[in-house]
């Protein structure tokens, strides 16, 4: 885009003049006009020709990293030409989260609550560069871009502006702390028996039928086999060592939504949840995610993440990936539910096999949560409840595994080695 009606004030000012000295019979008039309408005419080229072969490049170290740590950033502008540019502006969008320091110095970069600027000249086939230290204390999914590039020519007289859709990504990882810090128990933090083998039946693996015993679920009941036999017959599995671990986040803080919702309880949960896939991975557990909210990004293994439409899914997994994939997850997850955690918890369940441990974190519990988590341990789950709430956990079923850290993560807070930022 170039600045069209200054170019045309320019060429009707040395006209005017021209004309002016004709009539006037004034010859230094008319060679004023005519070197003005020259040298108009080269800045109007020269400005023409500015931003063509002009390249702005933008790399980071990587495009994922956690709260408090650093990447760097690369900035390549390029003249690609045989034409020098006596003043080049880049405005580069940024979000006001993203902290920069420059490599070299350290010292504070130069920029705005939404902008990353940079104001230069170039030689012809000159490329300039700057690094920058890029740091960010709070989760969520950072674009870089778009860019506004200005220049003209050598005299001042024009300039050109151009924007380019060039955007990169940065995905902040929520905060990760060591469970002892949580308040959770160093050793079974999850119920794990000694030795970290916790043996139940596996429903990938049958084995048999038998006859049915009080207390055998109902969803292992083989009807068919029941109606050939004329007695109730339930399917048998080879016991499985694997620890199979679901993680389900409740995303609400307050009983109804039109409350609102305390960002400082969110994060919390978040945090938790997080620490708690750590742990599990460490430990090579087979784990998953489930939650009522929705994240912005959906994981792909390759390329960029894409716009989730549906609630946080990711099956347990003992992929290399699979902590990844539920730390992007969190990292980009709103405040917003799709339904209660009870409702939601309630349908999910029924897919998982039995003897999962399922894993509550909330900082919110209603009445028919703790039921549905009843109902849940009735049905042979393993289930453990991590609460971050202010206010006393409600009482669960005998047998729940109940970790109150509230307290904990509260002190933390008030230290400011966590928060929401």
């Amino acid at each position: 885009m170039s600045d069209y009606p200054l170019q045309e004030g320019w060429v009707i000012l040395f006209a005017i003049l021209i004309i002016v000295g004709i009539f006037a019979t004034q010859g230094l008039v008319i060679g004023f006009g005519v070197m003005g309408l020259l040298v108009t005419g080269i800045a109007w080229i020269w400005n023409k020709v500015s931003l063509e072969e002009l390249t702005y490049e933008r790399h980071l170290s990587r495009d994922r990293m956690s709260v408090g740590e650093d990447v760097s950033l690369s900035i390549t502008l390029t003249n690609r030409k045989p034409v020098p540019l006596g003043r080049v502006s880049v405005e580069d969008e940024l979000a006001k989260e993203i902290e920069l320091t420059i490599a070299s110095t350290g010292d504070k970069a130069t920029s705005s609550d939404s902008a990353l600027r940079h104001s230069t000249s170039m030689a012809w086939y000159e490329r300039i560069r700057w690094g920058y230290k890029v740091t960010c204390n709070q989760r969520g999914l950072y674009l870089f871009g778009p860019v506004r590039i200005t220049s003209g020519d050598l005299f001042g007289f024009f300039k050109s502006v151009k924007s380019e859709p060039s955007r990169d990504y940065l995905i902040v990882y929520p905060r990760v702390l060591p469970l002892s810090e949580l308040g959770l128990p160093a050793s079974r933090p999850l119920g794990e028996v000694t030795g970290g083998l916790r043996i139940f039946q596996d429903p990938s693996r049958p084995m048999g039928i038998r006859d049915y015993e009080r207390g055998d679920p109902m969803k292992t009941v083989d009807w068919k086999a029941s109606a050939k036999m004329q007695r109730l017959q339930v399917r048998t599995f080879e016991p499985s060592s694997s620890f199979t671990v679901m993680l389900c986040m409740a995303v609400e803080t307050s009983e109804r939504v039109w409350q609102g919702y305390s960002q400082a309880h969110l994060e919390r949960v978040i945090s938790a949840t997080a620490s708690v896939a750590n742990y599990a991975a460490e430990r090579n557990y087979t784990v998953g995610l489930f939650s009522n909210g929705i994240p912005v990004l959906a994981h792909r293994s390759v390329g960029p993440p894409i716009l989730a439409q549906r609630p946080m899914r990711i099956p347990a997994s003992r992929s290399p990936e699979q902590q990844a994939a539920i730390l992007e997850a969190l990292a980009t997850v709103r405040p917003l539910a799709m339904s209660s955690m009870d409702t939601q918890l309630g349908e999910y369940a029924r897919q998982l096999p039995i003897g999962t441990t399922i894993v509550v974190l909330a900082a919110f519990i209603s009445s028919r949560l703790v039921e549905v988590i009843g109902d849940l341990k009735s049905q042979g789950h393993k289930m453990v409840v991590i609460y971050v709430g202010d206010t006393p956990c409600p009482d669960m079923l005998d047998g729940v595994l109940v970790h109150e850290i509230g307290e904990y993560m509260a002190r933390l807070e008030l230290a400011g080695e966590f928060g929401p930022g």
